[in-house]
């Protein structure tokens, strides 16, 4: 019986941590598993149906918005549920975070075997989720795509780590289809190789063959644009994007631009406070740090020629990174430093992730009052046409701008003339959306139509006020 309470032990020892750590992702970010759709994800919605099996092949694999590839991490995805589902949230919730709890297992092997320090492992857990980025991926679903990238990536890697080679180049170009940051693996297992095993350095080429073939896939298939964010730009303005993004990943800026009446001198005293405490662990951190803030870099440096593109979800993958380095002087001498020093980043990083939470939670809670009770509305009084009045920039771009209604079979919902006054988007397109007075009148006038009241979500019919008002201003 000793050698059986020893192995429970060993399991309890091995399994606990991660365990621990998906206890945290629920309790910290229940309210993720909550949230509704909004804004960019009623345009993945919009796919399909396939009525062959090559019309499914072109959804599930044909470039889509911006020209990219992610048949596994947007079009399978966002496709399959919706077709098993239909419109409804908590299937894809439920995904993201059964995705992100994977993570969080393969994470907690992979940084075990680099340090031998169950506490080291469960540190960088801890320290990833704190970070806000993680906090916008676990909220938006329409960037599922981040999660699914790292964790095929850490699986990659682990499988590296096991000396399976085979099998982690194929879960590496399967990843290739989920973000095209996965390209930057071959540099990730490279550098893993250099610290770790240095005779292992020529198995990693054919890697990079993998991810140049891609890349000059992808641009064939969507060449780069020349204008807009989305615009390729190689320029020192690339150093000023790694500023940007690296002020983010540490944490004060996050919390500041919620907390916005704080005196403003806390913004860059904290960050540089943080910044010196990375550098000193990684100073400490030993190899598995030096790992960890190259993941940081590699997985950053492909969003750096777009300076005009920052967007926080694009930390995603390089904050495990520096999760890594935060905690890996957990298996050094500097144990209690290193304690203090995830201590302090979790005191700044957790609140920042919070709000970041609250305002995804109540973005997506603004999308679901406009559709669900307009949906409703229009179940009550069905073939009507339906002109929106009351509505604020927040729900036209949350809820309106991308067509949610038509996932509902409602093709008749516009906004009423004089609505687009109260939306001020920057691409100014809410006056496409409306309906011309001409054609709007006659609707109204013979009970064909009506005008509903969005204002802070709760819809009202407010067809006669409205057509008072007309006579009026007559």
């Amino acid at each position: 019986m000793t050698w059986q309470t020893e192995a429970r032990r060993e399991a309890l020892l091995r399994w606990a941590p991660p365990a621990a750590a998906c206890l945290f992702l629920l309790a910290f970010y229940w309210r993720g598993l909550d949230c509704w759709f909004y804004q960019d994800d009623f345009g993945w919605l919009h796919l399909g149906p396939a009525r062959s099996f090559g019309e499914l092949l072109h959804i599930v694999f044909a470039p889509k918005a911006h020209g990219n590839m992610r048949p596994w991490s947007e079009n399978l995805f966002f496709y399959g549920l919706k077709a098993l589902f239909g419109v409804n949230p908590l299937p894809f919730r439920v995904v993201v975070f059964a995705t992100m709890c994977s993570s969080l297992f393969m994470l907690d092997a992979i940084v075990r075997r680099l340090t031998s320090s169950p506490a080291a492992a469960l540190a960088a857990q801890f320290c990833w989720l704190a970070n806000p980025a993680v906090a916008a991926v676990l909220c938006w679903t329409c960037i599922y795509n981040q999660a699914q990238y790292v964790f095929l990536l850490l699986l990659a890697l682990w499988l590296l780590l096991q000396g399976r080679w085979v099998a982690q180049a194929v879960v590496f170009t399967l990843g290739l289809g989920s973000l095209e940051l996965m390209v930057m693996y071959p540099a990730v297992a490279t550098l893993w190789a250099l610290l770790y095993r240095r005779e292992a350095l020529r198995r990693t080429v054919p890697l990079f063959g993998i991810s140049a073939a891609f890349t000059a896939l992808h641009f064939a298939v969507a060449p780069a644009p020349a204008t807009g964010p989305y615009a390729l730009q190689w320029s020192p303005r690339i150093f000023e994007a790694l500023a940007n993004y690296t002020r983010m990943a540490l944490g004060p800026e996050r919390l500041m631009h919620f907390l916005w009446n704080w005196p403003q001198w806390l913004l860059p005293a904290g960050t540089a406070l943080m910044a010196v405490l990375a550098i000193l662990a990684l100073c400490t951190g030993r190899r598995a740090a030096v790992l960890g803030a190259g993941i940081y870099l590699l997985l950053l440096a492909p969003v750096l020629p777009l300076p005009d593109h920052i967007m926080d979800y694009l930390l995603f993958g390089s904050s495990l990174g520096l999760a890594v380095v935060l905690a890996s002087g957990l298996a050094g001498r500097w144990r209690r430093a290193a304690a203090a020093l995830c201590a302090c980043y979790l005191a700044v990083c957790l609140p920042a992730s919070w709000k970041v939470m609250t305002w995804n939670y109540e973005r997506s809670r603004v999308s679901r009052d406009v559709v669900l009770g307009v949906v409703e509305f229009q179940r009550a009084h069905p073939n009507q046409t339906l002109l929106l009045t009351g509505m604020d920039t927040d729900q036209f771009l949350a809820g309106f701008a991308d067509l949610p209604f038509e996932l509902y079979g409602m093709m008749n919902v516009r906004l009423a003339p004089g609505a687009e006054r109260n939306i001020h988007d920057a691409a100014g397109i809410a006056p496409l959306y409306v309906l011309k007075p001409e054609r709007a009148l006659p609707l109204l006038g013979s009970g064909r139509g009506a005008v509903l009241d969005v204002t802070g979500g709760k819809v009202r019919d407010v067809t006669a006020e409205y057509l008072a008002g007309l006579r009026i201003s007559k």
